[in-house]
């Protein structure tokens, strides 16, 4: 299945029926540009590009010149959508990260920012890099990574118009609370994150699974993830790529029930299946309809 990203979108405005068509978000190092392909090959809707985690100290500066060439490339700008995941902007990692944004020739169409506990560090952000002509084409991706972000998450998501998504750090999440990687804590905020970002009308997306070579697991996380409304699924290895797609896909059955609410909200009032078609059902069979391009 492939995504189109409408290029006459208003950036960096959440767009809905983007986000229902981005699932699968690949985490790759920086440090290591001949994976930047691996995306694109395993179909990957989201390339992040890291700059934080997956980097060492020491690496930093040659991470930051591969985003840089990254982002000067043609590559950058085509599909699957591009991202970079920068350091903390509190940190003299993040300051250099974000000069290295401002610098490069074009934004990518996504900037995921760790660690947010408050609004204005989004806001901080908006406001510097509108100013600098860089904004992120579709916004910025906050990372809730803690039990004080999490409590802020519906504060975060009306910082500024150009908040794309939520995204969860769940090994940072279960560290900050003192909870085991399966324990209800994380599951109850994965919820909280889903909600927040419903009232919002942006896209919540799961952390990765940590467990590479455990397909049960992964597909645990990913039935809990689409039951509870979660819309899509980082990943930091290329496997798991197309069962992420395959689970936020909608089945022929649901394209084929949205296929009908809009047929028949065309009409003015109306029933399908028993339920009445008011503007809450026909949003939810037009982002069915997204995801399924």
């Amino acid at each position: 299945m492939s995504i189109s990203i409408p290029h006459d979108a208003a950036a960096p405005a959440a767009c809905d029926r983007l986000h229902s068509a981005l699932r699968s978000w690949l985490f790759t190092p920086a440090t290591r540009a001949d994976r930047f392909s691996n995306a694109s090959e395993c179909g990957a809707d989201v390339l992040i590009v890291d700059l934080e985690d997956s980097v060492a100290p020491a690496d930093k500066a040659y991470a930051r010149d591969h985003a840089r060439a990254w982002l000067s490339s043609g590559q950058a700008h085509a599909r699957p959508a591009s991202a970079v995941r920068i350091n903390a902007p509190d940190t003299v990692a993040g300051h250099a990260d974000l000069g290295m944004l401002i610098d490069a020739p074009r934004a990518p169409d996504f900037i995921v920012v760790p660690k947010v506990e408050a609004q204005q560090r989004i806001a901080h952000l908006d406001a510097l890099l509108r100013d600098a002509g860089r904004l992120p084409r579709y916004g910025f991706v906050a990372m809730i990574e803690s039990a004080a972000g999490a409590d802020a998450a519906d504060a975060i998501v009306r910082a500024c118009g150009s908040i794309g998504a939520l995204m969860f750090g769940a090994a940072d999440y279960a560290s900050d609370v003192a909870a085991q990687p399966d324990a209800l804590a994380l599951q109850i905020a994965r919820v909280r994150l889903a909600a927040a970002c419903a009232r919002g009308r942006i896209a919540a997306i799961d952390a990765p699974c940590f467990a590479l070579r455990d397909a049960a697991a992964l597909d645990t996380e990913l039935a809990f993830a689409v039951r509870n409304g979660l819309r899509g699924k980082a990943a930091i290895h290329p496997a798991h790529v197309a069962p992420i797609n395959a689970a936020f896909a909608p089945s022929p059955q649901r394209i084929a029930w949205a296929r009908r609410v809009i047929g028949a909200a065309s009409q003015g009032a109306a029933v399908v299946d028993g339920r009445m078609v008011d503007e809450a059902v026909a949003r939810e069979a037009r982002d069915v309809l997204a995801a399924a391009r």
